[in-house]
């Protein structure tokens, strides 16, 4: 909803954050703010000045990433407002906050990490969704440990199952077909998953041979430990699938 959705870009771009982190503001005179990003203190002075006169309900995160969560406490301090997370124990699936442009509701999403969240906004029908995806693009890390590929993909329908209009990344411009783009994110990871397979299938036994046969020669340098994090979570899906068929008796 213009006016009432304000976005403050974070000055830490790389080959993960895109350009940087996007800081959203929620309401004007009640106002939460998501994802206040990294503790560089021009980008707080920028967050505070775009809140201005309004009363900062919650400072809410959508994980515990530093890009995300390390100017938090700053900002709570600049502007006095109360920090909720997961990973603090101050933050539950279902809880409300309320703005003077309508409520925010906690929406578990993990994958990305376990203490992931997306945030619903029915009044705009859109839903922040943190690093669940990434604009402009048809992936987002999963790597474990503290990723894992069953979940993302749970928390990709359960994202769609709120039927948004726009979904607003932590980084990359805005989703306006969610659906189709939901698509897309599912359908590249099943074709990754393929690829693994069919990889692990003519031979590669070490993630770096499966990085080798699944990404090749193109792959930036910058993100190989990435990409080896996202082997490791595709390998992991695949023999949890065959345990579980096997269990059946399938």
């Amino acid at each position: 909803m213009p006016g009432v959705i304000r976005t403050v870009l974070a000055p830490n771009p790389s080959p993960l954050t895109l350009e940087g982190t996007r800081t959203y503001l929620v309401g004007t005179r009640r106002v939460v703010v998501i994802d206040p990003g990294p503790a560089d203190p021009g980008h707080l002075d920028a967050v505070a000045g775009e809140i201005g006169d309004g009363v900062v309900v919650s400072i809410l995160l959508t994980h515990d990433h530093p890009d995300h969560a390390a100017g938090a406490a700053p900002l709570a301090e600049k502007v006095d407002a109360p920090i909720h997370a997961v990973a603090e124990g101050t933050l539950a699936p279902g809880d409300v906050f309320d703005t003077d442009a309508g409520a925010i509701v906690a929406v578990p999403t993990p994958g990305h990490t376990r203490d992931h969240v997306a945030f619903h906004y029915p009044a705009g029908r859109a839903v922040f969704c943190g690093d669940l995806m990434t604009g402009g693009m048809e992936t987002a890390l999963v790597a474990p440990p503290e990723g894992d590929l069953g979940d993302y993909l749970d928390s990709l329908e359960r994202i769609r199952a709120l039927r948004p209009r726009v979904i607003h990344p932590a980084h990359g411009p805005d989703f306006t077909d969610p659906d189709a783009a939901i698509d897309a994110y599912v359908r590249h990871r099943r074709e990754r998953l393929d690829r693994v397979r069919a990889a692990m299938a003519g031979g590669a036994a070490t993630l770096d041979e499966i990085v080798d046969a699944v990404y090749g020669t193109a792959l930036d340098p910058r993100l190989r430990r990435a990409a080896e994090g996202a082997a490791l979570a595709y390998v992991e899906y695949l023999q949890r699938a065959e345990v579980s068929v096997r269990d059946s008796g399938a």
